[in-house]
C-alpha cells in the first residue's frame, strides 16, 4: 500500500537532485493539485554531497518551509497563462545553467549522466520522499505507485534533521532509469 494524502493537507513540497558531488534542493509552488518548481520566489540550495545527514536534513526542512501556496483561482488563465509559462521556461534555462556552473559540467548531458531526483512532500504528521525515473536524457518523472520500481520513504514527525537526510539519500539512491509497469497477466493464464 502506498502513501496516500490529500493535496489540501500538504504543508511543504520540494524537489531534490543529486548532480555529481552536489545536492540541489528547490522548493515548489502549490496551487490546489497544481505543483511546480518555484523559480520565481522559491528557495534553491546547493550542498556538497559530503554534508552530514543532519545538515542535509536541515536544508530539506528549510526548503519545505519555503513552499509557496497560491489560490488556484488567482493563477493566470488563457493568454496570460501562456505568457507566464514562457517566462517560467526562460527561468528554467537559467536554473539549469546555474547547475552547470556549480558542478563544472559542460552541458546538460554531462550534468544528468549520473543524476538522481527525489520528490518530497510534507503533511502534518510525516515527511515523504519518493524515488523518480529518468525517462528522458535530462528529465525525471514520478513513478506510479503500482510500478515495481516505486519506492517511498516515510519519516514520521517529530523527525530529526538526521532522519530527514537519511531518508532523502535513500530515495535518491532508489532512483531508476525508465521505470516499467508491472507485467501484464494474460487472461486465462494461471
Amino acid at each position: 500500500m502506498s502513501f496516500q494524502y490529500s493535496t489540501k493537507d500538504v504543508t511543504g513540497e520540494i524537489e531534490i537532485y543529486r548532480f555529481g558531488t552536489f545536492y540541489r534542493l528547490t522548493s515548489c509552488m502549490c496551487a490546489s493539485a497544481l505543483t511546480g518548481t518555484d523559480l520565481d520566489h522559491g528557495l534553491d540550495e546547493f550542498l556538497p554531497t559530503t554534508v552530514s545527514d543532519s545538515e542535509f536534513g536541515a536544508a530539506i526542512r528549510r526548503c519545505h518551509d519555503a513552499t509557496r501556496f497560491e489560490d488556484v483561482d488567482a493563477l493566470p488563465t488563457g493568454e496570460a497563462a501562456k505568457a507566464a509559462h514562457r517566462e517560467w521556461k526562460k527561468k528554467l534555462v537559467l536554473w539549469k545553467r546555474k547547475a552547470l556552473e556549480m558542478t563544472g559540467c559542460k552541458n546538460l548531458d554531462e550534468l544528468y549522466e549520473d543524476a538522481r531526483h527525489s520528490g518530497s512532500c510534507r503533511i502534518k504528521d510525516v515527511y515523504a520522499f519518493f524515488n523518480s525515473s529518468r525517462d528522458k536524457p535530462t528529465e525525471f518523472s514520478s513513478i506510479p505507485d503500482h510500478f515495481p520500481d516505486y519506492r517511498e520513504f516515510i519519516v514520521e514527525q517529530p523527525a530529526s534533521d538526521e532522519m530527514l537526510g537519511q531518508a532523502a539519500r535513500a530515495a535518491l539512491d532508489a532512483g531508476v532509469r525508465n521505470a516499467l509497469p508491472p507485467p501484464r497477466v494474460r487472461r486465462g493464464s494461471k
